[in-house]
């Protein structure tokens, strides 16, 4: 599809107009996850804010996510990640559960005396956001919690070939049923561990809501760490910003843990075993921008209410390699 003014291009992972904060949100966390920062829009006269969740992967402490929030919140909209107490072991099943409970968790800010959110959050207006494992529980999500606006889901991962019991993965009825919380998809047309033909596409294909699946081209299962798209991430550069030397040390610290203790996996989130270096923040340019304009749009439109979004979800960025949506199309006059 050529290129139009609605198309989504490297300009649209810019940060927005609202300079942001951040409050720290232990204070949230039970049992399902335990670590939580909110970042948010110090701009006044906002009216409402709705927010989001995030949650990242396999291994991944709260901050591997952390390139997203800002982005969101400087447009307006309140994010919080978080993290789970057993990153390497944590199913989709219970990502979904940590997500869903620091939803509504966050939602108690509106009322708490000494929050920076005292009487800002529009509590009716909630979305989830996970990468990978947490993508699949992003998806559980949106089948678990009709309440929910919208879900996007980041080269998401069932489960499935893990191992985890078939309780805890995610799954979906043997017939697609009609859904009322919308999904994006975006998975990477390289990605070797979680393969976009194994588990993105049938996701999709599952998924009876309105849908939008974005296949990058060349995109491996790194790229969405930020919503500048990462350049073409490695593993390496995923665990932190100084790459295969801390993901070195990563591992040694993991082993020793194991070594020393055979309950290492299932502690409480610890910096030296986990994933935690966010990349791919929000920039001005970069050559897999749209990453973050379509995710961006995707919350315009289903969690702000925006309908100028969806002519920009309709038209297939030139970074896809696949394209294809269900019920987003801008409707025909005679639809109207």
């Amino acid at each position: 599809m050529s290129t139009t003014s609605s198309t989504l291009g490297p300009s649209s992972c810019a940060s927005g107009p609202h300079a942001t904060d951040t409050q720290d949100a232990r204070h949230l966390c039970g049992a399902s996850f335990a670590s939580a920062t909110i970042y948010y829009p110090t701009s006044d006269g906002m009216g409402l804010l709705p927010s989001i969740v995030i949650v990242g992967g396999w291994g991944c402490g709260e901050q591997a996510m952390a390139a997203w929030a800002p982005f969101y919140a400087s447009h307006g909209i309140v994010a919080m990640t978080i993290g789970t107490p057993a990153p390497w072991t944590d199913s989709p099943a219970a990502r979904c559960k940590a997500l869903l409970d620091a939803s509504s968790a966050l939602q108690s800010e509106h009322e708490r005396e000494g929050s920076a959110l005292l009487g800002r959050l529009d509590v009716s207006r909630r979305a989830v956001q996970g990468y990978s494992l947490g993508g699949g529980g992003a998806q559980l999500a949106a089948l678990t919690d009709q309440t929910l606006k919208c879900v996007i889901a980041l080269v998401p991962d069932d489960g499935e070939e893990i191992g985890y019991p078939s309780a805890h993965t995610l799954s979906f009825p043997s017939r697609p049923t009609a859904s009322e919380v919308p999904v994006l998809i975006v998975c990477g047309e390289t990605d070797d561990e979680a393969k976009a033909e194994k588990k993105a596409w049938p996701h999709y294909r599952q998924t009876g809501a309105t849908k939008l699946i974005v296949e990058v081209a060349g995109g491996n299962h790194y790229f969405p760490l930020g919503p500048s798209g990462g350049g073409n991430s490695t593993q390496l550069e995923a665990a932190s910003p100084s790459g295969g030397i801390f993901l070195l040390f990563n591992c040694m610290a993991l082993y020793a843990c194991w070594c020393m203790c055979p309950y290492a996996l299932w502690c409480a989130p610890c910096p030296c075993e986990t994933l935690n270096g966010p990349s791919g923040h929000a920039v001005d340019h970069a050559p897999r921008g749209a990453v973050g304009g379509v995710a961006l749009a995707w919350l315009r439109l289903f969690l702000q209410g925006d309908e100028n979004a969806r002519s920009q979800l309709a038209v297939r960025p030139d970074i896809a390699s696949g394209f294809e949506s269900s019920g987003v199309a801008v409707p025909s006059a005679m639809d109207r």
